[in-house]
């Protein structure tokens, strides 16, 4: 991922990111189009990040939620393991889990482990609950966890400049 560090603040590193028109959105399936643009925000030991996505005037694309194992920050990295599962927010506040097909291949090929893919579940359930509600994303964990929880065989660093 490409992207210049807009802000870090009470453990949330926000990134901006500009895309190339051509293709589609990950799981949202809309065009990419010249002048779209993004955002990450990755707080600190959550099993959510959220990608908002904009057309050139500022109108909101949609929102992408990727689940993953709790996120850890180091200077110039952000580590953590998607688990594939993600929940998608549209403007006019549709909500849906997504890419549950993806999570069960990895896990039939090894690379999550199946409790840790149950988990993966429950985070990308109660986040779904969470948002129709309107609520805090950021806070969103498995069952009986708090934030923080196991990972999974292997991660992927995301390497920023800045914090």
């Amino acid at each position: 991922m490409h992207g210049r560090v807009a802000s870090f603040a009470d453990g949330v590193l926000v990134i901006e990111r500009h895309f190339r028109p051509g293709g589609r959105y990950d799981s949202l399936g809309d065009p990419i189009l010249a002048g779209d643009y993004g955002t990450v925000e990755v707080a600190e030991a959550s099993w959510v990040l959220r990608r908002a996505y904009y057309r050139a005037d500022g109108r909101l694309i949609g929102e992408l939620f990727n689940v993953q194992t709790p996120v850890v920050f180091a200077p110039g990295l952000v580590r953590y393991t998607d688990l594939e599962v993600d929940v998608v927010r549209r403007p006019d506040g549709q909500v849906q889990v997504v890419d549950e097909d993806d999570l069960e291949r990895a896990v039939a090929g090894g690379g999550i482990a199946p409790e840790v893919a149950a988990q993966a579940r429950d985070v990308a359930q109660r986040l779904a609950a969470v948002l129709r509600a309107g609520g805090d994303w950021r806070r969103v964990s498995p069952a009986g966890r708090g934030p923080r929880g196991p990972g999974c065989a292997g991660s992927a660093d995301a390497r920023t400049r800045g914090p």
